[in-house]
């Protein structure tokens, strides 16, 4: 009897010592609640057992069945800790891979650094990596990629070449049944003196000796008419309408001034390697009032007085950022005859302006899409013109040289506008002292139709 009591109570003791180290572990919530459960449970049966002990050899049976009940749920307590331990233990076990991982990338990047710091500047040695690595196109990506190039380029040249025509007209020409109109207006101040003398032929002595200052201001509206007729000829024809003002005679006056045409023919067809040629002639009317038809002591003139025919060939070169042009012209006036203007004590009767060329040379400049610059050098030269008299004298004025520098600034005020502003400075005696000019189309009324 006692012997059994005595298992019973070693196995008592030693199911409270189990639960209570299951108790005491920190495991899941679950594990722990369930734990719990069964420490209370066991508790209570370890009482009924201790107290079925004193009270006597009845209830030995009852207690031996309660204990292998016990016994069951502490293998079962047990094996669920187990599972719990190596769930834990599996946890940890990936977090040190996963750290591990990490201390190895680290290192291999600190690794790197210090080998870049050692490796001089010239030998400097670059890891590949899937973003350096160069990857092989194939040959329609290659394709693809180098048409895109040359569109860009296409794309920068065709803007540089809109903003210089747009200042340089006689370098460009129009699509076949394009029309545009353009809007010029020009400011020029002119300075000089002259010497009016008069030799008597028969004794060579002097009969007259006057100064004369010339001083005017001048402005010219210029309204442009340009259009296609073939996709390599172009017509033009332009209307000015002139003011000026001479301060020194104190005179004005305003009116037409001389019409002229064009044309602009390039005869060969574009090829690479080879500079574009223009090839251009103008025709000059004596619309305004003519300088040898009024009183030129009182009154002032619009035109020339005489007709005119030109001629000349131009070209340009796209060489990225920049577009260097040049152009070369010629100029014949007519004579004009039976004028009868009295000039002191004489009377014009006829007058042969001569010949007159000139050449015209810069570069156009492109910041960006909006802005660029074009400079140019002009030059030109007029042979000496012949007066003859009606008393059968004969004059012949002295040759005249005329170079200037202009600067012609152009802003894109919309995608298809572009305004140009000009400056010019005279270089010699012969031209004028400063000239200023406004151009821009006359899109924006609507006049204008482009064809591509």
């Amino acid at each position: 009897m006692r012997s059994q009591w005595m298992k019973k109570t070693v196995l008592a003791v030693g199911v409270n010592l189990v639960m209570g180290a299951a108790f005491a572990s920190d495991e899941e919530v679950k594990v722990s609640s369930i734990n719990a459960e069964h420490l209370n449970d066991h508790s209570m049966e370890s009482a009924l057992a201790v107290e079925y002990v004193n009270t006597g050899a009845g209830v030995d049976t009852e207690i031996a069945v309660e204990a292998d009940v016990q016994a069951e749920q502490v293998v079962q307590v047990e094996e669920t800790q187990v599972e719990a331990e190596h769930e834990v233990s599996a946890t940890q076990h990936a977090d040190v891979e996963v750290q591990v991982a990490t201390d190895s990338e680290v290192q291999a990047e600190v690794d790197a650094q210090a080998l870049v710091d050692e490796t001089p500047e010239s030998s400097t040695i670059v890891t590949p990596t899937p973003d350096t690595v160069p990857v092989e196109l194939s040959p329609t990506e290659s394709a693809a990629q180098a048409l895109q190039q040359q569109q860009g380029d296409a794309t920068q040249e065709a803007n540089l070449e809109e903003v210089f025509t747009s200042s340089e007209r006689q370098y460009s020409l129009m699509k076949k049944g394009s029309y545009s109109g353009y809007y010029d207006i020009d400011y020029t101040y002119y300075r000089d003196t002259q010497l009016d003398l008069a030799l008597d032929d028969s004794s060579s002595s002097l009969t007259r000796l006057r100064v004369e200052e010339d001083a005017n201001h001048t402005i010219t509206n210029t309204f442009t008419l340009q259009y296609g007729l073939l996709d390599n000829l172009t017509l033009t024809a332009s209307l000015p309408l002139v003011a000026k003002t001479d301060k020194i005679r104190d005179a004005s006056t305003a009116g037409l001034g001389d019409i002229s045409f064009g044309a602009r023919w390039e005869p060969f067809p574009l090829e690479e390697g080879r500079l574009p040629l223009v090839v251009f002639g103008s025709l000059s009317t004596k619309t305004g009032d003519s300088p040898y038809e009024i009183n030129h002591q009182k009154d002032l003139s619009t035109g020339k007085g005489y007709y005119s025919v030109g001629g000349g060939a131009s070209t340009r070169k796209y060489i990225d950022p920049v577009v260097l042009f040049a152009s070369v012209s010629a100029n014949y006036g007519f004579e004009e005859t039976d004028l009868n203007q009295r000039r002191g004590s004489r009377v014009l009767d006829s007058f042969e302006p001569g010949i007159s060329g000139g050449f015209n040379l810069g570069f156009a400049y492109s910041f960006n899409y909006d802005v660029s610059l074009t400079m140019s050098y002009q030059q030109s030269f007029q042979t000496g013109a012949e007066f003859k008299y009606t008393s059968g004298e004969k004059s012949v004025s002295s040759d005249q040289t005329s170079a200037s520098m202009a600067f012609s600034l152009g802003v894109r005020v919309s995608p298809k506008t572009i305004v140009n502003g000009t400056v010019g400075i005279g270089l010699t005696e012969d031209a004028p002292d400063v000239t200023l000019g406004l151009s821009f189309p006359l899109d924006f009324l609507g006049f204008g139709k482009e064809v591509r």
